[in-house]
């Protein structure tokens, strides 16, 4: 687990970009400066912004969990596509970035990724989940969690391991799954499994 400084645990939880945005400037404000003030609000530019609006929009990490699961199922014979494209999120969305700021930039990065699987899996376990994504009937709960924790995989060790990403992934990696296992007592457990059936084949 990476260090939480108190005054960033409100940023970090919370998931509507609004209220991010609000928490941000507050803390610019307020809290000392710990060497990666600048980072943090580089990453929301780059996650929620676009050029001429001043309010946040689409979340391009929440879609870039969506896209790597995609990416990861269509690469089997297109891998060099697939490893292209992973590879411009990291660069586009800061992520490649944090190693500049120090140990600050690199908690800032990891805490990000964190909160964005946090959105991801409470969209997951939502009545829509699939369905709205991919025109799929609802399932149901025990569905759902098993087909979260095969995602969860696909996004992390799946593409480390299809991509040979695992230096650059390796904290996307922890991320995820640090956040995976809040959502279920046997969240752990069923990743373990979800791994050693998957790379089974």
């Amino acid at each position: 687990m990476v260090p939480i400084s108190p005054a960033w645990r409100d940023y970090y939880t919370e998931l509507e970009p609004e209220r991010r945005a609000q928490i941000l400037q507050r803390n610019l404000r307020e809290e000392a400066e710990d060497g990666a003030n600048a980072y943090r609000q580089r990453l929301f530019s780059l996650r929620y912004m676009e050029e001429g609006k001043k309010e946040p929009s689409a979340d391009r990490w929440l879609w870039a969990c969506v896209n790597f699961i995609q990416v990861y199922s269509s690469s089997r014979f297109f891998r060099r596509g697939g490893k292209k494209e992973v590879s411009q999120f990291l660069k586009e969305s800061g992520y490649l970035e944090a190693a500049s700021y120090g140990e600050a930039g690199e908690a800032a990065l990891y805490w990000e990724i964190r909160n964005t699987a946090k959105r991801y899996f409470k969209t997951c376990m939502g009545s829509e989940y699939r369905r709205s994504l991919f025109g799929l009937l609802s399932p149901n709960g025990a569905d759902q969690k098993k087909q979260m924790c095969k995602d969860v995989w696909r996004m992390t060790l799946g593409l480390e391991k299809r991509f040979e990403l695992s230096d650059e992934l390796k904290l996307w990696t922890k991320a995820v799954r640090d956040e995976y296992v809040l959502t279920d007592p046997r969240a752990s457990e069923q990743l373990q499994e979800m791994s050693r059936s998957m790379e089974r084949g």
